[in-house]
């Protein structure tokens, strides 16, 4: 058994479809920042963390907007760049399974894998800070740990650009909302 490549994993950096790609991405964050917005101020907004509070009455929206689009540029290079693509390799190399295909398994594992393990690690001092009630567990679980399988697919389908765009674009329209 010969172990794949990085070629292998099939992921891309650039868009696959250029533009295209970059359009889908950047709708489907904008999409997910206004559902975020929508879900703090009303099924979560007992539960937003004070932190959050204290961010939004010390900041305006611009200066939010560039502080997480600097964040989303590094989790995007941490958590698609190296820890999805490692993981598909990883995958790949173990099971000797190739990565193609629409639907693929290696795929869907890995990136559900880093949405719901890798962050929650990557990110702990901030879920250690979290009161874990059972509405803060689905908060995150609904906002933060599904917004890492939206990127992760972009990121799989159409690049880790559209990725990156994505994940900066959901910031576009959350920041400003939370501020009404």
């Amino acid at each position: 058994m010969s172990l794949p490549g990085l070629a292998d994993t099939g992921l891309t950096i650039l868009p696959r479809q250029g533009l295209r790609s970059l359009g889908i991405a950047m709708v489907a964050g904008l999409g997910f920042g206004i559902w975020m917005a929508l879900a703090d101020t009303t099924i979560f907004a007992s539960v937003v963390p004070p932190v959050q509070h204290a961010m939004l009455a010390e900041s305006t929206a611009a200066q939010r907007i560039a502080l997480f689009a600097r964040g989303a540029f590094l989790d995007e290079i941490a958590l698609r760049l190296f820890a999805l693509t490692a993981i598909i390799w990883l995958v790949m190399a173990l099971t000797g399974k190739q990565g193609s295909g629409h639907g693929s398994g290696v795929y869907w594992a890995a990136i559900l894998l880093v949405a719901f393990i890798v962050y929650p690690m990557f990110s702990y001092g901030y879920f250690r800070a979290l009161d874990w009630s059972g509405l803060v567990i689905l908060r995150e679980l609904t906002l933060h740990c599904s917004a890492g399988v939206l990127w992760g697919y972009l990121c799989w389908r159409h690049g880790w650009l559209a990725a990156l765009t994505g994940h900066v674009s959901a910031h576009l329209a959350l920041q400003p909302l939370l501020s009404i």
